[in-house]
């Protein structure tokens, strides 16, 4: 289970690499495009799972990536009718969706029937382990679902709803109105974006409000401390907590769409008239070089470890695939998009909708891996989540299968007396979290690496290592002023 400690420790480390960054200098552009390349080139990929939502109501349905073979029974509770995927937390196993609200209002002998739904939703939760379907809040407006998982939800009266580790807040202070946007940030603080004003807002906390200029687009960094808006002539780039002055970064031609890299390291700009991307350092706050594209694009979207981007053509129904590291135009599949798909799955497969069909392609080839039959009615979510039992020990094996050799090789170069020690920074049953823990790691200059687990039972180990001797591990653990751990794997 994560603890507020565990996000601290992700959130001071990322600080840490930020600081390190040697100033800008007329040479920083290669030097910053090399690093961005090593980086999305060392980032581990983790398997995951396609998980089929029926719109209509049933049970979901999970496929292995990236052959879409369906795994029977992975999942068992019944969902009603899907309105909306919110979103889902792997670690504590909850499915978040909304269900249109039912008409319970008493009509009169003899009146007209009225609909049996309005435009209102209520939030369900499905527990993946017990199959279990709980109600979280009811005739909300709007949902999200934060970076350590929180679920948050507003209703008319911009009353908020939170949920985390299954326990449920009723905020006492509501949001001045139903906001346009809504993002999940660290320590349960919650963004909404409801121009002229930018929103920030926790239980324990009553909103905030700061100037938010109109623009066409408002994106967050995942962990939601910083904002960016578009606007007619560049992009305000906002602190929502106010810690630091909005910076303005003017553009040739007026943006249209951004989207963060998953770092929030970089801002990646749709432009009206001008093909291709605009880039902007969210450090340095300059524009750099941006992604070359036949034509203007209208919608961005970024893999979770930031090496693919998928942009969609300005009037055209199909999708741009980019290698960002190179930011070489891979090619382009037909899809329509929709508010699910086209996406990038944690281990890297490329979903799209094609006609009634769901199709797998690997990104960097456009080779269909696996299809889906009539899966375009349903709604899909791309996962690390694993399934419990039998299932989810063959994904360990098989990961472990691929990552053995790798591994036993390192430990072998560095295996002492007392054998290979490795220092423990954090342990989660997130692969996801692990991983991306470990590459803030690698980015503030420590080698870390991400351990399998052996069982089902065990957590993702992000370590540093390994060292021939516990002195030796303990000496770099001490240095990391951090809590950490010795670890020495069983044989």
């Amino acid at each position: 289970m994560r603890t507020r400690g565990s996000y601290v420790l992700l959130i001071s480390l990322t600080l840490w690499g930020c600081r390190s960054r040697a100033p800008a200098a007329a040479s920083s552009q290669p030097q910053a495009k090399q690093a961005v390349s090593k980086a999305a080139a060392g980032a581990a990929r983790t398997a995951g799972v396609a998980i089929r939502i029926p719109a209509k109501g049933g049970v979901p349905r999970v496929y292995r990536l990236p052959s879409m073979v369906e795994i029977p029974t992975a999942i068992r509770g019944r969902l009603p009718q899907v309105r909306r995927v919110i979103g889902l937390d792997p670690e504590a196993e909850f499915l978040y969706v909304t269900t249109p609200q039912k008409d319970t209002t008493t009509r009169k002998k003899g009146a007209k029937a009225k609909s049996d739904t309005t435009l209102k939703s209520d939030v369900l939760a499905l527990d993946l382990g017990s199959a279990r379907v709980d109600t979280v809040a009811t005739a909300i407006e709007q949902a999200t679902l934060g970076p350590d998982g929180t679920l948050y939800t507003v209703d008319a009266k911009g009353r908020v709803v939170s949920a985390a580790r299954r326990v449920r807040v009723a905020w006492p202070q509501p949001l001045p109105a139903v906001p346009l946007q809504l993002f999940g940030a660290a320590d349960q603080r919650l963004v909404a974006a409801d121009p002229p004003k930018l929103i920030t807002a926790a239980a324990d906390q009553p909103p905030t409000s700061r100037p938010l200029p109109a623009g066409s687009d408002v994106a967050a960094t995942r962990w939601g401390d910083v904002v960016a808006v578009a606007t007619d002539s560049g992009v305000l780039v906002m602190d929502p907590l106010g810690r630091r002055e909005a910076t303005f970064i003017a553009l040739s031609d007026h943006p249209r769409a951004l989207v963060f890299s998953p770092s929030g390291h970089r801002i990646y700009v749709a432009r009206r008239t001008e093909p291709g991307l605009a880039a902007i350092d969210r450090y340095d706050r300059e524009e750099i070089d941006g992604v070359a594209l036949p034509l203007p694009a209208e919608t961005i979207r970024l893999d979770p470890l930031g090496r693919w981007l998928l942009a969609k053509p300005a009037g055209g129904d199909s999708a741009w695939v980019v290698d960002l590291p190179v930011k070489r135009l891979v090619g382009s599949v037909p899809c329509r998009w929709r508010v699910d798909l086209p996406a990038i799955s944690p281990d890297g497969s490329l979903l799209v909708p094609r006609g009634d069909d769901i199709v797998a392609y690997r990104p960097d080839s456009l080779i269909e891996t696996g299809r889906a039959k009539g899966g375009a009615s349903d709604f899909w979510m791309l996962t690390a989540w694993r399934p419990r039992g039998s299932y989810r020990g063959a994904f360990a094996d098989a990961d472990a299968g691929a990552a053995a050799p790798a591994d036993q090789a390192a430990a072998a170069d560095t295996a002492g007396p007392e054998g290979p020690m490795y220092v423990q920074v954090s342990t989660s049953q997130n692969e996801a979290w692990s991983s991306e823990m470990a590459q803030q790691l690698t980015r503030a200059g420590l080698g870390a690496r991400v351990l399998q687990p052996k069982n089902p039972d065990d957590g993702y180990r992000v370590v540093l290592g390994p060292y021939p001797t516990r002195a030796q591990a303990e000496a770099i653990g001490r240095k990391l002023g951090r809590p950490f751990w010795i670890y020495q794997p069983t044989p």
